[in-house]
């Protein structure tokens, strides 16, 4: 016959290890433990995960709970800061190609120093400088070629300090990572990665 010890650690006989669960948890229920517990009433939402099939049912616990492992909240948002990279990165090359234009169709027709009086305007501008966009099109006329070279370097800059970030986020997703799950391990986005990456999109002929 099976034995369990109590609190004052006395030996207590039981039936069996079923039947003490099952007694023990009509006597929470009496006491009122399981009131008010979080979604009661409701259905639990049932979710099958693609990262650990072995873990589902803990995942699935943890998720009716309103939390997610350290390791799949790092992987969402590693995701995400990627995909904003590579839409700054895009942002980033439509500029610079656009203003290569411009100064291709320029090129024949040099300003007058006298109508250059914006330039202070412009290189503040270029200093702040965050996203292409954000770039007023009423100082273009003032853009030479150094500007742009100084803009592309503000934007490649821009851009490794993002990578940095990210990288940062998936070294602590690996540490966070369990042993079993190795292979979702992601590759890291080192700084000559992402120079490459920048460069070969954003050329800087």
């Amino acid at each position: 016959m099976p034995v369990r010890h109590e609190g004052d650690f006395q030996r207590k006989p039981i039936k069996s290890w079923d039947s003490w669960i099952e007694e023990a948890i009509l006597e929470a229920q009496e006491r009122g433990e399981f009131d008010n517990l979080p979604h009661q009433g409701k259905p639990l939402t049932i979710e099958e995960t693609p990262f650990a099939p072995d873990m589902a049912g803990a995942v699935r616990t943890l998720k009716n709970a309103g939390y997610a492992p350290t390791w799949m909240e790092l992987d969402r948002e590693i995701t995400r800061a990627k995909a904003e990279m590579a839409e700054f990165l895009a942002r980033s090359a439509a500029y610079l190609h656009e203003k290569q234009a411009q100064l291709s169709r320029s090129a024949d027709s040099i300003a007058d120093p006298a109508e250059q009086s914006g330039t202070g305007l412009w290189a503040t501008i270029k200093r702040w400088l965050s996203f292409a966009k954000d770039v007023d099109s009423s100082a273009a006329h003032a853009l030479s070629l150094d500007d742009l070279v100084l803009i592309r370097s503000r934007m490649r800059e821009q851009y490794l300090e993002r990578a940095a970030a990210v990288d940062k986020k998936i070294t602590a997703f690996h540490a966070a990572l369990p042993r079993n799950l190795w292979h979702l391990e992601r590759m890291r986005l080192t700084p000559e990665a992402a120079a490459t990456t920048f460069d070969e999109t954003c050329p800087p002929d």
